[in-house]
């Protein structure tokens, strides 16, 4: 009786203990890394191992960059950028007349840019950009 009162007791504690590691979702490691040139904006794929490169556009600079995970963010004086990990493909996004930047972000899947119009969402998974219009005026 004591013996299976011990074990239940063990047991229980064992479960507390191991339950915020079962809860949590899965670690990201990062699997992105980004090296800004002069020219052009290199991105390594760990999962694809290889490197992907984007050239920038004559006079076109990076203004910031930040990886994470399986996703590369940069903006630039003309465009927002994104690489995936998991497709291994740049993705996009021209700025607009009046558009400046406020933020980006990089961190596990998704990146972010920011901006004083809309909000850019990126997906690692997917290798799109989705857009956000902010309700000005209202």
């Amino acid at each position: 009786m004591k013996l299976s009162r011990l074990f239940l007791l063990f047991a229980f504690l064992l479960l507390v203990l191991t339950a915020p590691g079962a809860i949590r979702s899965e670690e990201l490691v990062t699997e992105v890394f980004l090296l800004e040139r002069q020219d052009s904006l290199l991105a390594f794929s760990g999962l694809r191992n290889n490197w992907s490169e984007k050239e920038l556009r004559t006079g076109e600079t990076v203004v910031k960059s930040m990886h994470d995970g399986n996703v590369a963010v940069a903006y630039t004086t003309e465009r927002a950028l994104a690489f995936s990990g998991l497709t291994g493909r740049w993705a996009e996004e021209s700025l607009r007349i009046r558009e400046s930047v406020i933020s980006i972000s990089a961190e596990g899947n998704v990146g972010t840019v920011i901006t004083n119009i809309r909000a850019l969402g990126f997906s690692a998974k997917t290798g799109v950009w989705v857009e956000s219009h902010f309700n000005i005026g209202k």
